[in-house]
């Protein structure tokens, strides 16, 4: 009979009743077998880490194994989903998608002033050389997925248990480590890298001048208002403060007025940001707007030219915009929210 699976996770103590409590957290999106084998990958790569590393790696393994398999439950499922969005909108009419593109940037843009600020200098700095580089790196990934499902289907001895089954942890990351190496063109790859870490740095370049006014700005509000925040606080600390503490009043009344004036300062940005994304978005959707109906022949050709519609349109549409994201809170629907989803989290990893 073949050999039982081994599990690093039930060695350790807990690997099995995470496994269990997470599962029962995930219910079906986690495979059980695939979690306890990137549990065990995790595992036998945390023997051939530095001593110091090693311990916090054998703690992460369980937790490793769940979300492995969860990714590669979900990620495929998010991915094809958002490629079928971006094939609908690349099959739209160039002037319909512009209108979607311009009422979502009037009425939802300035709640992502940093993600947009990058989508622009993405474009600037080169963005269909760092696509392309991303590309390369997701073919790349599909073919070592590739490789290693084929070797987890692998029974080179024939006795009717998988190859993988049947090695320890440390087999097994040196087997998957070697896989890895094999399949990988380390040339290919290193030019993927180096162009998009060219792209990176100019994107932060663009965003380090974009918003160098703000960081200007801040600096200057907090250096104006630190007199007057001495003279009205410094008194009040003092009194409240043992006499061994008092050295620390000046400093953290200079830094709570560095703080204040950051938030100051980027709160102006946020709303300067809002009337900005507004006005473009709505003049856009309102031109874009008139130019399908004009193609559709709903409009006479020469009829837009000659009057102030667009403009008007445009202006009524920015208006309410910022109306709704300044004075409504500019809430994104429930059914937009999918959509704009990854703008969210690209603002909330560039806000960290």
């Amino acid at each position: 009979s073949p050999p039982p699976h081994r599990s690093v996770g039930p060695s350790l103590g807990y690997g099995k009743s995470s496994l269990a409590a997470m599962r029962k957290v995930y219910g079906g999106l986690v495979d059980r077998r695939e979690a306890e084998r990137i549990e065990r990958l995790a595992a036998g790569l945390s023997q051939q880490a530095p001593p110091w590393a090693a311990q916090y790696l054998v703690k992460a393994a369980p937790v490793a194994g769940v979300f492995g398999a969860l990714s590669q439950s979900l990620g495929p499922r998010i991915y094809q989903f958002y490629l079928s969005l971006y094939r609908f909108y690349k099959r739209l009419p160039k002037n319909a998608a512009s209108c979607l593109w311009g009422l979502s940037l009037c009425f939802y843009g300035g709640r992502y002033p940093l993600a947009l600020a990058v989508l622009e200098a993405f474009k600037l700095t080169g963005g269909s050389e760092m696509a392309m580089h991303l590309e390369t790196i997701k073919e790349t990934v599909e073919q070592v997925q590739e490789a290693s499902a084929k070797d987890d289907r692998t029974d080179a001895d024939g006795d009717g248990a998988k190859d993988v089954d049947q090695l320890d942890a440390k087999q097994l990351a040196s087997r998957k480590l070697s896989l890895l190496l094999r399949i990988v063109d380390p040339g290919q790859v290193s030019e993927a890298l180096r162009g998009l870490c060219s792209g990176y740095l100019g994107i932060i370049a663009a965003l380090q001048t974009k918003y160098a006014r703000t960081t200007a700005l801040a600096h200057s509000i907090g250096e104006s208002c630190r007199p007057a925040a001495a003279k009205l606080l410094a008194p009040s600390a003092l009194a409240v403060t043992p006499p061994e503490h008092r050295k620390w009043v000046s400093p953290c009344i200079n830094y709570f007025c560095k703080f204040l004036a950051a938030v100051v300062a980027w709160r102006l940005q946020s709303t300067l940001s809002t009337f900005q994304s507004g006005l473009a978005g709505g003049l856009l959707a309102a031109r874009s707007g008139f130019a399908l109906l004009q193609s559709a022949n709903m409009i006479a050709p020469g009829e837009l030219g000659e009057t102030m519609s667009d403009e008007v349109v445009g202006w009524t549409l920015a208006a309410g915009g910022v109306y709704y994201q300044l004075v409504q809170g500019g809430a994104v629907p429930i059914v937009f929210y999918p959509v704009l989803w990854p703008l969210g989290v690209l603002e909330s990893w560039l806000k960290l």
